[in-house]
């Protein structure tokens, strides 16, 4: 693992996120410890001052959000709210958007680490050569 990592406020909620970190070789952060960058579910107990208006105090980097919703109206609901109003990047519900907030993490940290970029470029690999060439 790496001594880079991420916090991910709510590992249970995202199973998906947490499990492609440590594929790419990333390191969860504890809730105590410094982290560049954390990604938490919206929304939930633990990130409910999320998202911030503008005009309001926030942290320096804002959380990545990833909306968890239980049917497809509340979704629409969440993501409407979302684009209004959050100061950071959001992503799609359910497992995509899961593994899509922990690519765009190891992304945003890959410029200052090879390891890390290394690990996103043969991950990016590994899915292309999936993808049959005749559908």
């Amino acid at each position: 693992m790496l001594a880079t990592s991420i916090r991910v406020t709510q590992p249970g909620l995202l199973k998906e996120t947490a499990q492609t970190l440590r594929k790419l070789g990333l390191s969860l952060a504890s809730s105590s410890s410094p982290s560049p960058l954390t990604i938490t579910p919206y929304p939930s107990s633990r990130s409910s001052h999320f998202p911030v208006k503008v005009g309001q105090s926030h942290p320096p980097v804002p959380p990545l959000l990833v909306p968890t919703a239980t049917s497809p109206a509340r979704n629409l609901s969440l993501l409407r709210k979302l684009a209004t109003s959050a100061q950071g990047p959001f992503f799609a519900t359910g497992k995509a958007g899961q593994i899509n907030a922990a690519l765009f993490a190891a992304a945003c940290l890959a410029p200052t680490h090879p390891k890390i970029r290394r690990a996103l470029h043969l991950f990016r690999s590994r899915q292309t050569q999936s993808v049959p060439q005749k559908p």
